[in-house]
């Protein structure tokens, strides 16, 4: 806009010069005829025009020509300095790092800044709860089957040696169908407290699905898992819990092979032992190794 007002005014400026030196320096007809004029007077009114055309071309044109162009240099170095703070914003937010050291020097700039952040803890905000829901139980808290079975396929893939406890709950449905399912969410919720509490960093807890748990002990042996699965059954079935009496719990104990190639064909083995402790009186754990059984009360 400023360039613009520059040009229309250096133009009009130009052609009233102009114009007051074309009324100088014209001679009409009539002043032709009253003025008696030799050669050498007309040269001399050329000569004339000339210098004042010259001079006015110095004295106005250029100055103006002059101006105009140190105008727009400044103009694109404003625009420039204007734009920076928006390019480092654009580059910041593509490359996914934060905004908070971008220098912004005028009020617009640093509005978008504060947007641009408020964005960014939303987002992330936002995403971390999704991440939540994806990966970890809503009523437990604990991490869900889903990251079960991502934790098992890594440890199998990486044949990293490990031992799991599949756990069910004994006579769970007789606890919803007795006292209703919010007390036995409370139970289940207790459990998955209780089980985190005794597991602490040995491993990892996961809710398998309805009423049955898992436990996934990186580097232990069998005989870690049992020790570690008969402490948890002994506390279970001494605690007393929201419906008046204790729940007991049911476990299943296998380690990882060489020739198991996926999660599901360890866990099918647990499942194995799981359901031998069932049918041995339940509240009790079995331990599967190699086709072989042992009952543990």
């Amino acid at each position: 806009m400023a360039i613009i007002v520059v040009l229309v005014t250096s133009s009009v400026s130009i052609w009233s010069s102009y114009r007051s030196f074309y009324e100088i320096s014209s001679i009409t007809e009539d002043d032709l005829q009253k003025l008696t004029m030799n050669s050498s007077t007309m040269e001399q009114i050329a000569d004339n025009r000339a210098v004042s055309f010259s001079l006015l071309f110095k004295k106005s044109i250029v100055p103006i020509i002059i101006l105009t162009a140190i105008i727009i240099v400044l103009a694109i170095g404003f625009a420039r300095k204007i734009t920076k703070p928006l390019n480092v914003l654009s580059v910041m937010i593509e490359r996914g790092e934060g905004v908070q050291k971008t220098m912004t020097w005028y009020y617009e700039a640093d509005l978008l800044k504060k947007s641009v952040q408020n964005m960014i803890v939303c987002s992330d905000s936002k995403i971390k709860d999704l991440t939540n829901q994806l990966n970890l139980d809503a009523l437990t808290g604990i991490p869900n089957r889903r990251q079960m079975d991502q934790a098992l396929n890594d440890l199998i893939l990486n044949k990293v040696p490990h031992t799991i406890i599949l756990i069910d709950l004994d006579d769970f449905k007789s606890i919803n169908d007795t006292y209703g399912h919010m007390v036995g969410d409370e139970v289940l919720k207790d459990f998955a407290h209780r089980m985190q509490e005794c597991i602490k960093n040995q491993g990892m807890c996961f809710r398998y699905g309805g009423e049955e748990f898992m436990i996934i002990l990186p580097t232990k042996t069998i005989d870690d898992a049992v020790a570690l699965a008969e402490n948890l059954r002994i506390k279970q079935a001494l605690q007393e819990t929201v419906c008046g009496k204790p729940v007991t719990m049911s476990a299943g104990i296998t380690a990882f092979a060489p020739n198991i190639q996926s999660p599901n064909q360890l866990i099918e083995i647990a499942d194995h032992a799981l359901y031998q402790a069932k049918h041995s009186g339940r509240n009790c754990v079995c331990v599967v190794k190699n086709m072989r059984q042992m009952i543990i009360k």
